[in-house]
């Protein structure tokens, strides 16, 4: 029997990207995870973290274990929004992501770690998705806290969480000036917010859309931040609306 956890990091930050990711091994090597330490990537410390994902991914080298990881942009969650909402986004990630895996064949589970209210209807908008579903004696197990719970969903939050973390890193050396977490809790991220749309100019890395973006531009400039124009690079998108 076959594990599937998927999870995601970074759907709350107004700066940096949205990270989907999904991981797959056998039942007989969950044991392996649990040993080893996986679990929630909130509930592991950044240095931790990074042991964790190297051994994951070294791992999968040499065992039947497959990932994949998907990081969505500022701009494609700016346009998702514009066009429909992020649970949408979401569900469109998770899918792709999932439909990244190798055939995997005889059962499985296919564990979701929910990111609407309704784990329910959240794993139905992801299963609509994915290529043949419903596969042969698969079931789903959809709910919030699948990564403190099953291993396969640790697994999958620990390489969304250190594809991100290191995502921002980078940013920060890039823009020269530390971003913070990225969320907007963060005092550092809220000095960043504010230097990420000085002389009336959203940056990319931000996320228009977010409120505390909102709040910056208009204590620096007059009315709302600009609409983010529709990216056309390949990303993933929500279809765009029709009116019949």
């Amino acid at each position: 029997m076959w594990h599937i956890g998927v999870d995601e990091a970074g759907r709350g930050p107004v700066i940096g990207p949205l990270v989907v990711a999904c991981f797959t091994c056998p039942e007989e090597d969950l044991h392996l995870l649990v040993k080893e330490g996986v679990k929630d990537s909130k509930k592991l410390s950044p240095e931790r973290r990074e042991i964790l994902e190297k051994w994951l991914r070294k791992e999968s080298e040499l065992r039947d274990w497959h990932f994949f990881i998907y990081s969505s942009s500022p701009a494609a969650i700016d346009n998702a929004m514009q066009r429909g909402n992020l649970n949408e986004h979401e569900c469109i990630l998770f899918s792709h992501v999932i439909n990244k895996l190798p055939i995997l064949k005889g059962s499985g589970i296919l564990e979701l770690d929910a990111c609407d209210t309704n784990p329910v209807r959240f794993a139905e908008n992801v299963c609509k998705r994915i290529k043949n579903w419903p596969w042969r004696n698969w079931e789903v197990d959809s709910r919030h806290g699948a990564d403190d719970i099953h291993p396969a969903v640790g697994a999958a939050s620990i390489l969304a969480k250190t594809t991100r973390d290191n995502k921002i890193q980078e940013l920060s050396k890039l823009k020269g000036f530390d971003l913070g977490s990225g969320y907007p809790s963060d005092e550092k991220t809220k000095l960043a917010v504010r230097k990420l749309i000085d002389k009336g100019i959203c940056d990319p890395d931000l996320r228009w859309r977010w409120q505390t973006v909102t709040d910056a531009w208009k204590e620096n400039n007059q009315g709302l931040p600009p609409t983010r124009p529709i990216i056309e690079n390949g990303e993933l998108q929500p279809p765009q609306k029709t009116l019949f």
